[in-house]
């Protein structure tokens, strides 16, 4: 007993119907995966350092003056190289061409520096032969003390 809908041919005319579609919505998902950008941008991740840094009245009144030679704000490269002593034991600090003694007094300006301007952006440089954990420590103590643009250079 064979009923009126229940005909072989109109279930292979729908399936053979669908197929084109099927490709077609396949190759659009295809499309829009691989041009779609899924880079978020770094500010945005969540993080503990990714905050701006409260203001504090601990190192003095928050309006000072800018340290003395911090008169261009709109670029800061920090330099990271090899000190000249010859022994090749430490490491030697600059911001903007200005020598620095250690890594406090690079944080300190950093510091300084940031609670001025919090978007001036800071350019890590390190020397090929600087260790990447010492770059990334410069980086570090930079977004901690509430800098959110930081670039590292590269080779």
């Amino acid at each position: 007993m064979r009923t009126a809908y229940s005909s072989g041919t109109t279930r292979a005319s729908v399936d053979s119907m669908m197929t084109p579609m099927i490709d077609v919505v396949f190759l659009l998902l295809v499309f829009f995966l691989t041009t779609s950008s899924f880079q978020r941008l770094e500010k945005a991740l969540p993080g503990a350092v990714a905050a701006a840094p409260e203001p504090s009245v601990k190192g003095g009144n928050i309006d000072q003056p800018p340290p003395e030679g911090l008169t261009d704000l709109s670029d800061i490269v920090v330099k990271i190289k090899k000190a000249g002593d010859g022994s090749g034991a430490g490491i030697a600090y600059s911001i903007n061409d200005e020598a620095l003694p250690n890594v406090e007094t690079l944080a300190n300006r950093l510091k300084a520096i940031l609670r001025i301007r919090s978007d001036a952006p800071i350019v890590i440089d390190p020397e090929d032969s600087i260790p990447s954990g010492e770059a990334i420590r410069v980086y570090d103590i930079a977004r901690a003390n509430g800098s959110v643009s930081v670039f590292l250079v590269a080779r």
